[in-house]
């Protein structure tokens, strides 16, 4: 069976089409911006194979300038949306800049040299090549910890260092051996090769965009079940699985950990008085200054009602009465419009006492403290006994 360009053109351009038609329908609307730059991408791709198709069918100068030059403008513009899709799912890639320049400079040099067959060819597949180099890097290291460890990285990673290593054969055949590629549907092995590897790269593409999709849709999903919705913060369950593993780390590396349980005073007289609508907005304002006063590491949950859980990391007793007044601290510099009152709050802390401690045992130390906070007038900061048998009474708010 023999394979011509221009067939290979149409099939890669109408399963472009079918891709870039069907991805809409499947993904559906309110997509991330990591899914939305990643369809973007493929979408890009598609014009681009349309317009090179046009191109070498349109005679006329002209109309073979603006429809190539926009075709390396859009393969631009896909290897770019792809790298931004990729920095959104596993964060910051390296070589940004460089990526940016070259996506800037190819269609640019590509239009001015395009009277010159060698320069340009040579010029945009080169460049093409180092762009989808940098794309390809992207998709390894450095790993990110929360995402990616589904293995649509590597297939992505394969298909685009496949098409570059083409696209810098077509560029370095079509600058200093132009009679082994001497116009664009010439029926070189290289070309050939270079067009059908583009067919399989579209596909492998598009399916490790939807399998990186579906692992963002999968942690979403998990995080909507340890996050309480109202405050932002960890409600029980992901509380009871992030604090166990924080607490076998802090015991590997043989660090005191701190922690703390913490009460709004008053706050069914908050309901009762004003609307369940501003207790909602009480404890909404509670969490964000408390993640104001989170340090990297540290765990915040809101475990029922108006009580929340802190877990603080490399931290002691005094680390603790710290954490604490910074909290109040907060609370009475956060803007209090939507609410009737400074809010106050009763604390009891206890440290983790090791290897024969257990998170529940510790938890009910801290509520015993915050008993004692309680009983001794509110709004102040109680330390376990067992760890420090002071009472830290703090200005009452």
């Amino acid at each position: 069976m023999s394979l011509d360009p221009t067939t290979l053109i149409i099939i890669n351009v109408a399963n472009v089409l079918v891709i870039a038609t069907a991805l809409p329908l499947i993904m559906g609307q309110g997509l991330s911006t990591a899914a939305a730059r990643g369809r973007r991408s493929l979408i890009f791709n598609a014009g681009a194979w349309i317009c090179m198709l046009l191109s070498s069918l349109w005679s006329g100068l002209s109309p073979n300038l603006i429809l190539s030059t926009m075709a390396m403008g859009l393969l631009s513009a896909s290897q770019w949306s792809l790298y931004r899709a990729l920095e959104n799912w596993l964060g910051p890639r390296p070589l940004r800049k460089w990526l940016m320049l070259l996506a800037w400079i190819m269609p640019a040099g590509y239009a001015l040299s395009f009277t010159n067959y060698q320069v340009r060819v040579g010029w945009s597949n080169l460049l093409l090549a180092g762009q989808i180099l940098i794309v390809s890097r992207a998709c390894l290291y450095p790993l990110n910890k929360e995402f990616g460890h589904t293995s649509w990285r590597y297939p992505m990673f394969g298909c685009l260092l496949v098409m570059a290593v083409f696209t810098t054969a077509r560029g370095v055949l079509g600058a200093w051996f132009t009679e082994l590629y001497p116009y664009f549907l010439a029926p070189s092995p290289v070309n050939l090769g270079a067009l059908v590897c583009a067919n399989m790269t579209l596909v492998l593409g598009a399916m490790s965009i939807l399998a990186a999709w579906r692992e963002e849709a999968h942690q979403q999903l998990h995080l909507l079940t340890i996050t309480d919705p109202l405050t932002g913060l960890l409600n029980r369950n992901g509380w009871t699985q992030q604090a166990h593993k924080a607490i076998q780390q802090a015991q590997q590396r043989h660090t005191s950990v701190s922690v703390l349980m913490l009460d709004l005073d008053y706050f069914k007289l908050i309901n009762d008085r004003y609307g369940h609508e501003t207790g909602d907005a009480a404890l909404r304002f509670f969490g964000h200054a408390m993640q104001q006063c989170q340090r990297p590491g540290d765990l915040l949950a809101r475990i029922g009602g108006e009580e929340f859980c802190v877990l603080l990391m490399d931290a002691d007793t005094s680390t603790a009465s710290s954490f604490d007044k910074s909290l109040r601290e907060a609370l009475n510099s956060l803007d209090t419009d939507l609410l009737p009152s400074v809010l106050s709050f009763s604390a009891g802390h206890t440290l983790y006492q090791g290897h024969q401690d257990t998170l529940e045992a510790a938890m009910a130390r801290a509520d015993s403290a915050l008993y004692r906070a309680k009983a001794a007038g509110r709004g102040q900061l109680a330390s376990d006994y067992a760890s420090n048998p002071r009472v830290h009474a703090l200005a009452s708010l």
